[in-house]
């Protein structure tokens, strides 16, 4: 028997709702998700939040009211669920410290433009996936979009491209570096001091779903799985045609 963790790919609900409230429509939809995650049982929830922050963490969720829509699938999500099911609190699992030499993706967008016109296209056909995705406004249909293999597998392709970019290697790779660390960080954090009973969600930037879950089965110690994954296994339903 080893741990179960089961990530959880999301939007961010912020940029998502920069400048507008959800409807009810999406509202219900956000019910229907955290039922979902409280069926899985889990006994330990991990959020994108920087661990440094713990104790805030730890205070916020004190503090959480579950009437109120925080525009942030940390609150909205893990501390819902974790309040649900009596948890003490949620693991603060990022990491997000930047060294010299790490300007984010720009450098490397305005490289491809001038240079790479498929990585380009690339980005752009991500860009309209997302953005189909969120006309739906069910967050519940749009987190199993998310955590399927053919769209989780897209941003594989985009970084493992985004490696062979540049004239020189300080193009794209000090920022893949700090990514790959970033992950790495993550992994480290969502681990620590399992048993093997225990059962984790991670809920995190879809973004993030190819990479973790690369790095928790690569240990062979884990049983891992996505949100798609674990409503396709217990039948219950809800895809796209």
């Amino acid at each position: 028997m080893k741990p179960e963790i089961m990530i959880v790919g999301t939007q961010h609900y912020h940029e998502i709702f920069s400048h507008s409230d959800p409807d009810e429509q999406f509202l219900d939809s956000v019910n229907i998700l955290r039922d979902s995650l409280i069926k899985f049982q889990p006994t330990r929830i991990c959020i994108e939040q920087e661990e440094k922050i713990q104790d805030v963490i730890n205070d916020s969720f004190n503090r959480y009211n579950p009437v109120v829509f925080y525009k942030n699938e940390a609150y909205d999500l893990g501390f819902y669920t974790a309040k649900q099911l009596n948890l003490k609190s949620v693991i603060a699992m990022d990491w997000m410290e930047q060294g010299y030499g790490v300007n984010g993706m720009s450098g490397v967008y305005e490289w491809a433009q001038n240079n790479d016109v498929s990585f380009i296209e690339l980005i752009e056909e991500i860009q309209s996936h997302h953005d189909k995705l969120s006309k739906l406004n069910d967050s519940y249909k749009i987190t199993l979009e998310l955590n399927k293999p053919e769209s989780y597998k897209m941003d594989e392709v985009l970084y493992g491209q985004m490696m062979l970019l540049g004239d020189d290697w300080n193009i794209s790779i000090p920022w893949l570096t700090w990514w790959y660390k970033r992950n790495m960080i993550m992994v480290n954090n969502i681990t620590q001091n399992l048993n093997n009973n225990d059962q984790v969600i991670v809920i995190v930037g879809s973004g993030h779903v190819y990479i973790l879950k690369q790095f928790l089965e690569a240990s062979n110690k884990f049983d891992v799985m996505t949100f798609y994954d674990w409503v396709e296994n217990n039948n219950m339903g809800g895809t796209l045609d």
